[in-house]
């Protein structure tokens, strides 16, 4: 399992009767992350909470249906998300944040930030769901088909459990064309995390919900792409994207930047999906400063 994190303490809270579990720690002004499809807040901010808790006060939340926290049996859509991160910001009395999302988390930092633009006062999205459209990924045609998903899941959860971690990440990075880095991104605990996570049946429910909510076998869903809506964020916006992401190819964080008034993005060349993991110490330094400079710009 993911090591405990020394800054931070483990909580849970109750939002509508589901049990949401976060990790807060540091000081300083409020930052909320939010993990993307299938992770958790532990997995995905592995190697930043520390960084980020320096100057921070951190909110590490795991959505429903992932990490910690319950997991119903709902449709999990990024409307519902949107909401649970409204909810819980209330109940932790944050009015307004510096708000970070990764991939599907990115995507629902935007929904949110859209919705209400008072209560976030800087944006940072990563390889973010729904500025652009997605590359097709032979892997998620499979998980969107009814049945097929199913097995395939339970199938990867018994594999895992049988599989080296060596071959695993051989077998991974043979997949991304990305060698190099598989390594860091599948630690033996962030593969042990996953597994113990896929042998979960809600788990798995909640995968394929979320999944199946936000694309079909052919395209995207409606409402998911937000292109022609990026001119409403006001607020400073920052886009980190790696050059190899095999999902969401960097043009999208450039033709972003350009719709948001107040936008900058940058290029992790040596990055795929995942340039928080990838190249966690260039990454924690450009996000403590573009929050510096944001907090001093007003």
């Amino acid at each position: 399992m993911i090591p405990p994190f020394p800054s931070y303490q483990s909580r849970t809270v109750s939002i509508d009767g589901v049990s949401v579990h976060f990790l807060c720690g540091g000081h300083g002004t409020p930052l909320v992350l939010v993990h993307g499809l299938g992770s958790s807040a532990g997995v995905e901010f592995y190697y930043n909470l520390e960084a980020l808790a320096a100057v921070h006060c951190v909110y590490a939340v795991d959505l429903p249906g992932f990490g910690r926290s319950d997991k119903p049996s709902i449709d999990y859509t990024i409307e519902f998300f949107v909401r649970v991160l409204r909810d819980f910001l209330d109940a932790q009395g944050l009015d307004k944040v510096a708000l970070m999302g990764v991939s599907l988390g990115g995507r629902i930092a935007v929904g949110f930030a859209l919705q209400f633009p008072q209560r976030v006062a800087r944006l940072i999205l990563v390889d973010a769901l729904g500025v652009g459209v997605p590359r097709r990924v032979l892997a998620y045609s499979f998980l969107l088909a009814r049945g097929i998903g199913e097995l395939a899941l339970s199938g990867t959860a018994r594999a895992l459990r049988r599989m080296n971690p060596r071959l695993i990440r051989r077998l991974w990075g043979w997949y991304l064309s990305r060698p190099g880095s598989i390594e860091q991104i599948l630690s033996d605990d962030r593969i042990a995390n996953h597994r113990e996570m896929l042998e979960m049946p809600a788990y798995r429910a909640a995968y394929l919900s979320a999944l199946r909510s936000v694309a079909g076998m052919r395209r995207v869903r409606d409402g998911v792409l937000v292109e022609d809506r990026l001119g409403d964020l006001s607020m400073p916006t920052l886009l980190v994207w790696g050059r190899h992401d095999h999902i969401f190819p960097p043009s999208h964080a450039e033709e972003a930047a350009r719709r948001i008034p107040d936008a900058g993005f940058e290029i992790f060349e040596d990055s795929g999906h995942t340039p928080q993991m990838e190249e966690p110490e260039r990454f924690n330094q450009l996000v403590l400063g573009f929050l510096s400079r944001s907090s001093a710009g007003g």
